[in-house]
C-alpha cells in the first residue's frame, strides 16, 4: 500500500510539473529563509548556557539618575561594591569576583603584540569553573600575578599548549613591564560567550585598594560578579543589595555631598541603582542597560531575535501558503482518481493518509533542496553578521530533530484539507464535481491566503525601507564637526615620546595637523562631574550645580575638527590659563584654569544667550579641585551616536589625559601614509605595537547593527516577495487553465487579448489590494514603535509614501506576474480551447 502511495504521489508531481516546481521551490525558499534565521538565533540565546552553574551567576549593573540629565547607565560597577556585598550578602552570596578589561602589549622577540588582558581577583575560578588544558584552577591561580592564558594564545606566543612555568613580558600587569609566569592554561572559549578572556592575570588587591580609579564607590570601572548559594533567587539578592544602599551603605552621604538633596520621598536607590542581571540573559539584554559603554564583547539584542523569529515564521508562512493553494487548487483535478480509489474499496482514512504521504513527500523534497540551498549561501550569510555559524546536519541532533518535526507540521498541514475535503465525498458527488468548478468556499479560502500572503509581504518591505531610510539619516546626519580624512592614533603607550611623536609626524609632508584629546567622536566614555556656578551668579532660577559630562582636549581640536566658537574664543597658546597646571599649588588651594561649553551645557545653567556664559566660573573637584573661567561656547557636536542624542558637555585641558591624536591629512594615497606613521612609531615608540584607526570607518561602527539589521531584513524580504510570486504565478497559470474555454468563447464574441488579460489581472488584484489595506497600519504601528528608540529620527511623515510605493509596487510586480501568464493563454487559438473535453 506504501509503495503504491508513493508511486501515486511521483506520477503527479510528473504529471503536474510546473505546479510541483512551483511548490517546491517556494516552500524550499522558505525553509533555507527559516534554516538561516533558526542558526542565528539559536546561537544568539546560547550565550554563556555552557558555563557551570550558569544559572547561579549574576552581574551587577549600574545607574545614576540626576534629574536634569539623561540616564548614566552602564554594565560596570563602582570597584568597591563587590566585596561589601558579597560581605552583606553573605547568606545569599557564595562568592564574587571583579574583572578589569584592558588592552595590554606583549613582548614576543624584538617585536610587541596588542592584547586584551582581564585582571581578576583570586576568587575568579570559585565563580567561573573554566576547564583547564594544564595546571588547574588550585594550583595555577594562587597568588598575585599568576597568569592564566587560552590555547590560542599558549599557541600564538610558544607554539604549544604545554607552556607552565614559560615566562611572557606584559605590560601592564605590575607596575611597570614586567616578566610574567604562565601558571596554566585554560581551554579556548567557546564562541557563544559574552567573556573574552584570553589572558587572565590574578590582581593584587593592593591594587584595587591604591589605585583612585578602582578604590570608589562611584566611579564605575569593573564588572562584577556574584556567585549565588544554592536555594536563593536573584530576586532575593536584588532585594538585598537595595536594603544595604538605601541604609547601610556610604552611597547617600556621597550623594547629598556631590549632587545635592534627594527629592523629597525618594531613596538613595531610586537615583543610584544597582540591578542584577543573570549570566544566560547577558549578551541579549544586557543591552538595555549598557547606555553607550558597551560590554566586553558585542551584544545581542532580545528584541532583534524575537524580531527576525517572526520574519522567520512569516517567511514559512508564506511559503506554506502558496503550498496550500496549489495543493487545494489541484484538488478538483484529482476527484475522478479518488472516486475510483473508493469504488475499489479504498476507506476515507486511507485516502487521507495517501495526500497526506504525498504532502510530506513533497515537503522533504523541498526539505532537501532547503539545505543544500543554505550550504550554498552560508558563506554569504556568515559575511553579512560577520559570524561562523554551521549546518552541522549530520551531528546536531537537535538541528536534525527540529528539522523533522517542521517537515511534518508543514506536510500535515498543507494536505490535511485537500484530504478531508476529497475524502468526506461519495464516489459520484466526486466524478460530478470533477465535471464542474470548484466549490466558493475553496476560492474564498485561496483568496484570503493570498491576501495573507501579500500583506505579510507588503510589511515586512515597509519595515525594511523604514530601517534602512533610519540608517541612512543617522549616518548622513551633521554631527557637527569634519571627519574626512583623519586617522585616530592611540598615544597612551608613548608616554613621555607623545611630544616627540606629534613633532616627528608633523614632519609627514601628508599631514596637516596632529591634535590630542581623551577622546576622539565615537569615543565617548562616560566622564562626569559636578560644575557649580559660584560667586552668587544664580540665572534664571535654575539650579546653579549642575553634572556635566567633560572631554580633555589639545590645542588646535577644535580647529582641526572644524568646530567654530558661537561665543567667546577656543584654547590657545597665547593663554597660559587654558590648561590645568599641577604644579606649584599649595594644599588643599583650588587650581584655575579656562573651560569652554556646549551649547546644551549653557542652557543647564539657564543662561539665555551664549554670550552671558563668558567670564562666568564653575567650580569642580575635578583634577583635584578646580575654578573653571568660561571663555568659549561651541555647538552641539556629536561625540557619540545619534541613537544616544547630545549631552551637556565641558571642554578642559587636563595634560595628563591627552591619550588620543587625530591626524588630519591631505593625501589619497592612504596606504603609504600608514606604512610612513607606523615607522614613525616604530621610530619613538618602538616596544609598543600601534594602534591606527580611519575616524570614519569608527563612525560607520556605530551603525554596524542597524546596517545588519537591513541587511537582514532586505533579503529575507525579498526572499518573501519571490515565494509570494511564485505562487501567485502558480495560482494564475490554475485559474486560467480553469478558465481556458471561457476565454476561448469570450474571444470568438469579439474580446480582444487586452480584454481578457485585463479581466484576470484584476481578479488578482483585489486580494492585492486588499493586502495593502491590512499592511499599512500594521507596519506604521509597528516602525512609529521602533523609531522610538532614537532620539533623532525620520520624520514620521515619510511612512505614508513608503507604504503607498511599496504597495504600489507590489501590486505592479503581481500585475506582471499574473498578466505574463494569461497573456500568454490569451493569444492561443480559441478554436483549441473549445475543442478540450
Amino acid at each position: 500500500m506504501f509503495k503504491n502511495y508513493l508511486i501515486t504521489a511521483w506520477r503527479n508531481i510528473i504529471k503536474n510539473g510546473m505546479f510541483s516546481v512551483i511548490n517546491i521551490a517556494g516552500l524550499a525558499l522558505g525553509l533555507m529563509s527559516c534554516i538561516l534565521i533558526m542558526l542565528f538565533v539559536r546561537e544568539e540565546t546560547g550565550f554563556d548556557k555552557w558555563l557551570p552553574d550558569s544559572e547561579r551567576i549574576v552581574r551587577m549593573h549600574s545607574a545614576y539618575y540626576v534629574s536634569g540629565n539623561p540616564p548614566f547607565e552602564t554594565v560596570r560597577s563602582a570597584g568597591n561594591m563587590m566585596e561589601a556585598i558579597r560581605d552583606y550578602a553573605s547568606n545569599e552570596v557564595e562568592e564574587g569576583v571583579r574583572l578589569i578589561h584592558f588592552g595590554a602589549t606583549v613582548r614576543k622577540q624584538e617585536s610587541a603584540l596588542a592584547e586584551q588582558i582581564t585582571l581578576v581577583d583570586g576568587s575568579f575560578f570559585n565563580v567561573f569553573d573554566l576547564p583547564f588544558v594544564h595546571g588547574s584552577a588550585q594550583t595555577s591561580f594562587t597568588k598575585p600575578y599568576d597568569l592564566i592564558i587560552t590555547e590560542d594564545i599558549a599557541i600564538k606566543y610558544f607554539g604549544k599548549t604545554d607552556v607552565v612555568g614559560e615566562i611572557m613580558t606584559v605590560c601592564c600587569v605590575g607596575p611597570e613591564p614586567s616578566p610574567v609566569p604562565v601558571t596554566g592554561v585554560i581551554k579556548n572559549l567557546p564562541d557563544e560567550t559574552h567573556l573574552e578572556l584570553g589572558m587572565l592575570a590574578y590582581v593584587d588587591p593592593k591594587i584595587i585598594e591604591n589605585n583612585a580609579g578602582l578604590n570608589t564607590w562611584t566611579s564605575v570601572n569593573v564588572y562584577t560578579y556574584f556567585k549565588m548559594r544554592v536555594g536563593t533567587s536573584i530576586q532575593q539578592l536584588q532585594e538585598r543589595i537595595t536594603y544595604w544602599v538605601n541604609n547601610e551603605s556610604p552611597l547617600l552621604d556621597m550623594y547629598l555631598k556631590n549632587v545635592g538633596e534627594l527629592a523629597p520621598g525618594a531613596q538613595i536607590s531610586d537615583n543610584m541603582k544597582h540591578k542584577l542581571m543573570q549570566l544566560e540573559d547577558l549578551h541579549l539584554k544586557a543591552k538595555q542597560d549598557a547606555g553607550n559603554m558597551g560590554d566586553l564583547t558585542p551584544m545581542g539584542d532580545h528584541n532583534l531575535i524575537v524580531t527576525f523569529t517572526i520574519v522567520a515564521c512569516l517567511i514559512l508562512l508564506i511559503a506554506c501558503i502558496n503550498f496550500m493553494n496549489l495543493s487545494t487548487a489541484r484538488v478538483s483535478h484529482r476527484a475522478r482518481e479518488v472516486a475510483m480509489r473508493k469504488v475499489l474499496g479504498a476507506s476515507r482514512s486511507q485516502v487521507v493518509v495517501q495526500f497526506l504521504s504525498e504532502a510530506i513527500a513533497l515537503v522533504f523534497i523541498s526539505m532537501i533542496l532547503a539545505l543544500i540551498l543554505v550550504e550554498l549561501v552560508l558563506p554569504l550569510y556568515n559575511l553579512a553578521l560577520g559570524r561562523q555559524l554551521e549546518l552541522a546536519l549530520f551531528t546536531d541532533l537537535s538541528l536534525i530533530a527540529s528539522l523533522l518535526v517542521i517537515g511534518l507540521l508543514i506536510g500535515l498541514g498543507a494536505g490535511i484539507y485537500p484530504a478531508m475535503f476529497l475524502s468526506r465525498f461519495l464516489p459520484a458527488d466526486l466524478l460530478r464535481s470533477s465535471k464542474g468548478g470548484e466549490s466558493s468556499t475553496a476560492s474564498n479560502l485561496r483568496t484570503g491566503l493570498v491576501v495573507v500572503q501579500f500583506a505579510t509581504s507588503i510589511a515586512l518591505v515597509v519595515c525594511t525601507a523604514v530601517i534602512y531610510g533610519q540608517t541612512l539619516y543617522a549616518q548622513s546626519v551633521d554631527v557637527g564637526y569634519v571627519s574626512d580624512d583623519k586617522l585616530v592614533l592611540n598615544v597612551r603607550a608613548a608616554g613621555d615620546n607623545r611630544d616627540r611623536l606629534k613633532h616627528e609626524l608633523l614632519k609627514l609632508p601628508e599631514i596637516n595637523s596632529v591634535v590630542f584629546s581623551s577622546e576622539v567622536p565615537t569615543q565617548d566614555n562616560e566622564n562626569n562631574n559636578t560644575f557649580t556656578l559660584i560667586d552668587g551668579e544664580h540665572v534664571n532660577g535654575e539650579n546653579p550645580s549642575v553634572l556635566l559630562n567633560y572631554h580633555d582636549i589639545g590645542y588646535d581640536f577644535f580647529e582641526a575638527y572644524g568646530v567654530k566658537p558661537i561665543a567667546g574664543r577656543l584654547f590657545s597658546l597665547d593663554f597660559g590659563s587654558d590648561m590645568i597646571q599641577f604644579e606649584g599649588r599649595k594644599e588643599g588651594d583650588k587650581g584655575r584654569a579656562n573651560v569652554i561649553l556646549n551649547q546644551t551645557a549653557i542652557d543647564k545653567y539657564g543662561f539665555t544667550s551664549a554670550q552671558q556664559a563668558i567670564g562666568k566660573t564653575l567650580d569642580t573637584n575635578m583634577a583635584n579641585g578646580h575654578l573653571m573661567t568660561i571663555v568659549g561656547v561651541v555647538p552641539d557636536i556629536y561625540f557619540r551616536s545619534i541613537k544616544f542624542g547630545v549631552r551637556a558637555t565641558v571642554y578642559s585641558m587636563n595634560p595628563n589625559r591627552l591619550r588620543v591624536a587625530s591626524l588630519s591629512f591631505n593625501t589619497s594615497n592612504v596606504s603609504q601614509l600608514m606604512e610612513k606613521v607606523e615607522q614613525v612609531w616604530k621610530t619613538n615608540v618602538p616596544m609598543q605595537p600601534i594602534n591606527l584607526q580611519f575616524l570614519d570607518q569608527m563612525m560607520k561602527a556605530q551603525y554596524a547593527e542597524e546596517n545588519i539589521q537591513v541587511k537582514m531584513f532586505s533579503a529575507f524580504s525579498m526572499l518573501a516577495i519571490v515565494i509570494a510570486c511564485l505562487g501567485l504565478y502558480g495560482l494564475a497559470a490554475y485559474t486560467t487553465e480553469r478558465r481556458t474555454r471561457e476565454i476561448g468563447i469570450r474571444k470568438v464574441m469579439g474580446a480582444n487579448i487586452k480584454d481578457i488579460v485585463a479581466l484576470l489581472v484584476w481578479q488578482f488584484s483585489k486580494p492585492v489590494l486588499m493586502a495593502n489595506l491590512i499592511a499599512w497600519p500594521v507596519s506604521v504601528y509597528l516602525m512609529l514603535t521602533w523609531l522610538e528608540s532614537f532620539s533623532y529620527r525620520i520624520n514620521s511623515l515619510w511612512l505614508l509614501p513608503v507604504c503607498f510605493t511599496v504597495g504600489l509596487a507590489l501590486l505592479l510586480l503581481a500585475w506582471i506576474t499574473v498578466g505574463g501568464n494569461a497573456a500568454h493563454v490569451a493569444k492561443a487559438n480559441p478554436i483549441k480551447a473549445l475543442r478540450r473535453d
